[in-house]
């Protein structure tokens, strides 16, 4: 079995053609979740993320989380960005 990292293309109500990430979905899971909301967009950057959110937390005893949180927020707005215009230029 494959895994594919493109999410579905779909036709909305108004006939237009929706492809790949809902950016605001991303950025609302990475608010809330933090690196874990970031597996919606991009799974290397989640663990990339977890891995350094705890490398930062820990000495910081959790205040760091004020600092990798926004970048995991970015950093998933950006994959989502870069996701949806994938996927719409692929099916175009």
């Amino acid at each position: 079995m494959a895994w594919t990292t493109r999410k579905p293309c779909t036709v909305a109500e108004d006939d237009m053609l929706h492809c790949g990430d809902n950016v605001a979905v991303a950025a609302i899971a990475a608010l809330l979740l933090g690196p874990f909301g970031m597996f919606y967009s991009t799974r290397t950057g989640a663990i990339v993320m977890i891995v350094l959110t705890v490398l930062v937390a820990l000495p910081t005893l959790g205040f760091g989380v004020l600092l990798t949180l926004p970048l995991c927020v970015l950093w998933a707005v950006l994959a989502a960005m870069r996701n949806a215009s994938g996927s719409a230029l692929q099916h175009a």
